[in-house]
């Protein structure tokens, strides 16, 4: 069975994938998802934000025009207000829609070198984020086997 995915060209699948990993590296966007701040459907938001973005480009290449990133940034801080109720003031979607553009540029090509080390940074930041959240959870059951330890000395003392 053929769906959509399957019928993709490679430059659009490489760049869904990519816009996928810039979203993840987007720490506004991560901590809105994190803390629910979109409400329970939150991570469905996220993954529509996904499409959306790709549905921009999309439109702007049927109608031969060329993407203009501080288009793409009022697009980013719409969504971002509407379904997430974030009013950025960092700047960051700035940087977000240049790099957006940027990728699409080299995804049209077939120059998929932005995604790639995109997908590498995810990959470290997922395997550094394992890492850690084992680090504390054994630092917690240290302070638990501490704080026990402890109180039985007060309480001997």
């Amino acid at each position: 069975m053929s769906g959509p995915a399957a019928e993709m060209h490679p430059n659009q699948a490489a760049f869904v994938e990519g816009v996928d990993h810039v979203l993840s590296a987007w720490t506004a966007l991560e901590l809105a998802v994190e803390h629910e701040w979109g409400g329970q459907d939150t991570r469905e938001k996220r993954d529509t934000l996904v499409d959306e973005i790709v549905d921009y480009f999309d439109t702007l290449v049927r109608k031969r025009q060329v993407p203009e990133p501080s288009d793409l940034e009022e697009l980013l801080l719409d969504i971002l207000d509407e379904d997430f109720s974030i009013a950025l003031e960092d700047g960051s979607e700035k940087e977000v829609a240049r790099v957006l553009c940027s990728m699409f540029d080299e995804c049209k090509t077939g120059n998929f070198a932005t995604v790639d080390k995109m997908a590498e940074e995810r990959e470290k930041r997922s395997k550094g984020s394992a890492a850690q959240q084992s680090q504390t959870m054994a630092r917690q059951d240290a302070d638990e086997s501490d704080d026990g330890s402890d109180s039985d000395v007060s309480m001997e003392e």
